[in-house]
């Protein structure tokens, strides 16, 4: 886009760039049926976390006035996360005013982001999607995706009860210790491809993870660890499949931290039927929506949620950028 000029925002360009994107999210998080207290929070979040980045650019794009006075026609935002764990670049929004879409002034503000990563020493880009917009998938087509936000209105209709032979119940105490600690070796597998981690280093977050979030184990408040048995548990296993769901993450929301299936009990629908077990959970705790994150490229495990009626709302993406 030759007759494009991509400049450092003023404070005045930059102010209404900002009023406008914050708008522009809350609106898609009220879309997926936050509660207004939820969006408010979660508008806070997302303004304080770009903040504390440094540095964190907005530039505005400017048509190059080759046909008349030039005239803003968008804006690009990014930031920096510094961190050796996970050093990279972010991209928050790309906006590009609807009378001038179509002409590549977007692909053109993405590279320029990407120019910007290389030159602070930044190896890769990140960014956040709506995919139920077809502009933004085909913008970001050459990213891998690292995650996919996924959820579910568990009254329309409502899960239907265990199949018959199948019964639910929570995790004990005696099960809680060996349970841990294979999960976060799973999860830690997990986010090292989802956060571009080095093995020791998703090790060492998965473990601090589930310390912040189990602090008190089993009886952590609002937390349920469930487990599925079938009558015929491989030898030593007492279970063949469990649901980790944290109830009232958000108001009306409760959140899927694990699912897992026993190896000698996979293929048998038992990932279903355990999603099946912690759905009935949740609608008896008072949450009519769950949502979960799958990391990764792990279409399995998007085919099942998506064949239980679980649809995308945000997906995370990122580009590795060559020296």
């Amino acid at each position: 886009m030759s007759d494009i000029v991509v400049e450092e925002a003023s404070a005045r360009d930059e102010a209404r760039w900002r009023a406008d994107w914050l708008e522009r999210r809350a609106e898609q998080w009220r879309r997926q049926g936050l509660a207004d207290n939820d969006v408010a929070g979660h508008v806070e979040r997302l303004d304080r976390m770009r903040a504390d980045a440094a540095p964190h650019p907005v530039w505005t794009l400017r048509s190059g006035g080759s046909t008349g006075a030039a005239e803003t026609v968008g804006y690009v935002a990014a930031a920096s996360r510094t961190d050796p764990v996970s050093r990279r670049a972010i991209l928050y929004d790309i906006w590009v005013r609807p009378d001038w879409r179509g002409r590549g002034i977007g692909s053109a503000a993405r590279a320029h982001v990407e120019d910007w990563a290389r030159a602070n020493d930044l190896p890769r880009v990140g960014t956040t999607i709506d995919p139920n917009d077809p502009a933004q998938a085909a913008l970001f087509g050459s990213y891998t995706v690292t995650a996919q936000h996924m959820q579910r209105t568990l009254d329309r209709p409502p899960p239907p009860e265990l199949p018959e032979g199948l019964a639910g119940r929570a995790m004990t105490e005696g099960e809680f210790p060996a349970w841990r600690e294979q999960d976060v070796v799973g999860y830690a597998d997990e986010i090292a491809v989802g956060r571009a981690l080095s093995p020791e280093d998703a090790l060492a977050q998965a473990n601090a993870e589930f310390d912040e979030l189990l602090p008190d184990g089993l009886a952590t408040a609002n937390h349920s660890i469930l487990v599925l048995e079938t009558g015929d548990e491989p030898p030593g296993q007492t279970y063949s499949a469990m649901i980790w769901l944290r109830h009232h993450l958000e108001a009306g929301r409760a959140f899927v931290f694990g699912v897992s299936v026993v190896p000698e009990r996979r293929g048998r629908g038992l990932g279903r039927a355990v999603m099946r077990l912690g759905e009935l959970a949740v609608l008896a705790a008072g949450d009519p929506v769950l949502a979960l994150n799958v990391f990764g490229p792990n279409t399995t495990a998007i085919n099942l949620y998506t064949s239980l009626g679980y649809q995308v709302t945000d997906r995370s993406l990122v580009r590795e950028l060559a020296d």
